[in-house]
């Protein structure tokens, strides 16, 4: 039975899931009644100064594989249509080199198209998945009133002492029209 988190918590990820190597970071999300958006899952790679590596240093549905290989997106789904995970984020723990990796969810407006806030949507949530077994074994229910936000900081995983922790972040992170540029300006060089 996987353990449901609140904004804010934070766990000793690999201490609590010995052995654990390989995560999938599932999103998912529903629209309300008669509307749609598109919203995209992101990894951020950031190194011990909390700001990406490289350039580079992000995957999301543009850029589907890291710089070292060992984080790989799924692909994008542009509607939230059906049951289960809508984007899935997979995460060698052994491979990478991050010292943190930060996952967010945002909005994707198309030109002649207004800002798609959160407040469209419901039912998001996030799960943590052994890679290697696909066992849950962690949720984050995304429901807290986001209403005016276009990005949000979902989690963030980070190296202590030898081990990988895990924090569910859950805070708004930009309202511009593409919320994705606000992550980017926040955490690049």
């Amino acid at each position: 039975m996987p353990i449901s988190l609140v904004k804010g918590e934070k766990i000793s990820l690999t201490k609590q899931n010995p052995g654990l190597q390989k995560l999938k970071i599932g999103l998912s999300w529903d629209m309300k009644p008669g509307l749609t958006a598109d919203l995209d899952a992101s990894i951020f790679i950031l190194g011990g100064d909390g700001k990406m590596m490289r350039e580079d240093s992000i995957v999301f549905y543009n850029q589907t594989t890291s710089f070292d290989g060992a984080i790989v997106h799924s692909g994008d789904n542009r509607s939230g249509d059906g049951d289960g995970d809508d984007e899935v984020i997979s995460v060698d723990l052994q491979k990478t080199q991050a010292q943190e990796i930060l996952a967010v969810i945002s909005s994707y407006a198309d030109v002649n198209q207004e800002a798609v806030v959160f407040g469209r949507i419901k039912n998001a949530t996030v799960r943590l998945y052994n890679g290697e077994t696909n066992e849950v074994l962690y949720t984050f229910d995304l429901s807290e009133d986001m209403s005016n936000a276009t990005s949000m900081e979902m989690v963030r995983f980070y190296r202590h002492n030898g081990e990988w922790k895990f924090n569910a972040v859950g805070e708004r992170a930009g309202t511009s029209k593409n919320g994705l540029e606000d992550v980017l300006n926040k955490y690049s060089k």
